[in-house]
């Protein structure tokens, strides 16, 4: 599974649809069709509606394991060795078969059943929380805490339980440790808290010289700028079939592969993703959807185990895959419940360094893991950290207009407003290119998680590049000020420089200003093959990353946006 550590090696592309994503497939389908289904009301406590996240979580914890499946508890027809012996390369064929992939299937929920199946840790799963094939993640909580900050504290943070968790049924590695989750629910239970004044300006008292109001674009699919979700989905094909989440599939979790590791195994890779995207947009779709994610999910996480069992995915990809799920999972009950009752407008609140909880709930994993088994280097929590701080910096700067609007206070960036906005943000422009450069520069691995990412920031209809860029003016009625730090020179050269090992498409290459329609129809050429793959994402990357473009994106004070904001509480 492990490709030559070379850009230009691969040679020829790979199947269009190979054995391993035949398979997997299959597995979706069979997993399933054959899940027993959860509903809303099952899944949550019943006394949900008086409960606060705190409360939630240690009541899930005290679940049983029990997956409540329709087969009786019975002795496994297959040993979990002999399930992986399936998966060898050898043996795929067989997978093939209607009436043996359902036993392999039914075998491994047996195991599940007698707790032989374990996630990395020395014990199985105990609660619905650890257990990454329960079907059963959905973070919607109502809350009485309505944004209260530091009085809650010591409440929100007792997870002693949960310290028990980490070191018996999960492998944190140390990259998703403990003591990094705690900080991380602190953080996101107070970034409502010690809320700033208004920002000045170049032009003096952000007070007396009001910047304009920040708008933002619709985040939902553009009927002119996007592809006819049918047409979307022909080309990027999930069982799910809503764009938001292909976007992030497909531009993103697989991306980072670059079209070196084999398709099967990069669909399970962003499917086992779904709790991420149940937890970030649970509230932009119906129960139809969670449920099928909830599915999928597990059905994708199996199918990596099985993997693992077979020496395709290292332990140490799939393990810290499993806890970075599990950490996402418990952030997701802890989101910032008192976004409604912030005042609007664009000012700092309670903040630490980069990238903080983000770190989690960014949810890059499933794109470092990707770019892992297509370079064969193991990623160490150094890497991971500077990986999570630059994509930090390069989507939370993306969407510093949006989620203002929607006074979001997940974003890192809107919280550490401090002094001078206009050099405040010039300095954040400027360390997300320096940075950038430098992991581009480290390492092949650290270098296709961020073309990767900049391929998704453009190419994902929510984040709305093209809008922004296409449809800010320049504010009249003062000057606009000079970005003395990110107008320098060497960052955006020394950006290209770091570049040139990828290649380019030239002409033909994605930029900006390109409907994301088109370039749902140009990537799905060019990412059938590592050269033209690399090239364009590294086309992609130089066209976000121009300083100009950039500036125009996140400046506030100086480029006004004016259209349609449409449904501003859509997928906040």
């Amino acid at each position: 599974m492990v490709i030559e550590d070379s850009i230009h090696s691969a040679g020829n592309a790979l199947p269009a649809q190979s054995l391993r994503l035949q398979v997997y497939v299959a597995w979706v389908d069979v997993w399933v069709s054959s899940s027993k289904t959860q509903t809303a009301s099952s899944s949550r406590a019943e006394d949900a509606v008086s409960l606060r996240p705190e409360d939630v979580f240690a009541h899930q914890l005290e679940d049983s394991a029990d997956l409540e499946l329709e087969d009786p508890i019975e002795i496994p027809s297959l040993s979990t060795n002999e399930m992986a012996d399936y998966f060898q390369e050898e043996n795929l064929p067989y997978l093939l078969n209607q009436d043996i992939i359902k036993t392999v299937i039914h075998a491994f929920r047996q195991q599940l059943l007698h707790r032989r199946i374990k996630v990395g840790g020395a014990l199985p799963p105990s609660c619905p929380e650890t257990d990454v094939f329960s079907e059963k993640y959905d973070p919607r909580v109502e809350c009485k805490c309505e944004g209260d900050t530091r009085a809650n504290k010591e409440t929100m943070t007792d997870l002693s339980l949960w310290q028990d968790s980490e070191k018996s049924e999960y492998k944190s590695q140390g990259i998703f440790t403990n003591q990094g989750l705690i900080d991380a629910v602190i953080e996101l239970f107070l970034s409502s808290s010690n809320l700033q004044q208004v920002p000045d300006t170049c032009q003096g008292s952000g007070t007396t010289h009001p910047i304009p109001e920040v708008k933002a674009p619709d985040r939902r699919p553009s009927l002119t700028g996007d592809s006819d979700l049918n047409v979307h989905d022909s080309l990027f094909p999930t069982t799910e079939k809503i764009k938001l989440f292909t976007d992030a599939k497909y531009f993103l979790a697989m991306a980072c592969g670059g079209s070196l590791v084999d398709e099967g195994v990069l669909r399970a890779i962003a499917d086992a993703g779904n709790d991420v995207l149940i937890g970030d947009y649970c509230d932009a779709v119906d129960e139809e959807t969670i449920t099928i994610l909830q599915k999928n999910g597990a059905a994708a996480v199996a199918f990596l185990k099985l993997c693992t069992l077979a020496d395709i995915v290292t332990s140490v990809q799939f393990d810290n895959l499993v806890a970075s799920l599990i950490q996402f999972r418990v952030l997701g009950y802890y989101r910032d419940h008192g976004r409604t009752n912030l005042a609007s407008g664009f000012y700092g609140s309670d903040i630490n360094r980069l990238p903080g909880h983000r770190y989690i709930d960014l949810g890059i994993w499933v794109g470092m893991m990707s770019a892992s088994l297509a370079t064969g280097k193991a990623i160490t929590e150094e890497k991971h950290l500077r990986l999570a701080t630059v994509c930090t910096l390069l989507n939370d700067l993306v969407d510093l207009r949006s989620d203002t609007m929607r006074k979001q206070r997940e974003n890192p960036i809107l919280r550490g407003v401090r002094g001078c906005l206009c050099n405040y943000l010039d300095s954040c422009i400027s360390r997300c290119l320096t940075l950038a450069c430098e992991v581009l520069e480290s390492d092949r691995l650290s270098g296709m998680v961020v073309l990767g990412f900049c391929n998704w920031t453009v190419m994902a209809s929510h984040h709305k590049v093209y809008e922004l860029v296409n449809g800010v003016q320049e504010v009249k009625h003062y000057p606009t000020c000079t970005y003395a730090l990110t107008e320098e020179e060497t960052n955006y050269s020394n950006l290209l420089k770091a570049l040139e090992p990828y290649g380019t498409l030239e002409k033909d290459g994605p930029h900006v200003y390109m409907k994301r329609a088109t370039m749902d129809q140009l990537y799905a050429i060019n990412r059938s093959k590592p050269d033209t793959h690399f090239a364009w994402m590294a086309d992609i990357t130089r066209s976000l990353l121009r300083p100009q473009t950039l500036r125009k994106i996140v400046d506030v004070v100086h480029f006004e946006w004016s259209g349609d904001v449409g449904d501003r509480e859509f997928c906040p």
